[in-house]
């Protein structure tokens, strides 16, 4: 078993996990941190159980979300997105050309 030092909402905790886990348990502690100081506004307060519980509520709901199949739709860039569509438009134009000289 291997010890990790995490840091949450400025708190350090000290967890076990599987060895070779660290790095990722201490990607997902980052995930939460970052989600619990979106959710608060990056302020400590004496709620902290509350902002915990607060933070656990919203990462539960977008986990069923996904589950369910409704997923949390990333950002698009259209423009980027416009522009791939007309690259990869351009390589199959390209493609039937030289299959009609052939």
């Amino acid at each position: 078993m291997a010890q990790v030092d995490l840091e949450v909402n400025g708190r350090a905790y000290r967890m076990l996990c599987e060895d070779g886990q660290e790095e990722r348990l201490r990607e997902l502690a980052a995930y939460v941190d970052g989600r619990l100081r979106q959710l608060t506004g990056g302020g400590r307060s004496g709620a902290e159980a509350q902002m915990m519980l607060m933070t656990c509520l919203v990462l539960a709901d977008e986990l069923q979300d996904v589950m369910a199949g409704r997923g949390i739709a990333p950002a698009v860039d259209e423009a980027a997105v416009a522009g791939q569509l007309d690259t990869v438009a351009k390589r199959i134009e390209e493609v039937a050309a030289r299959l009609e000289r052939a």
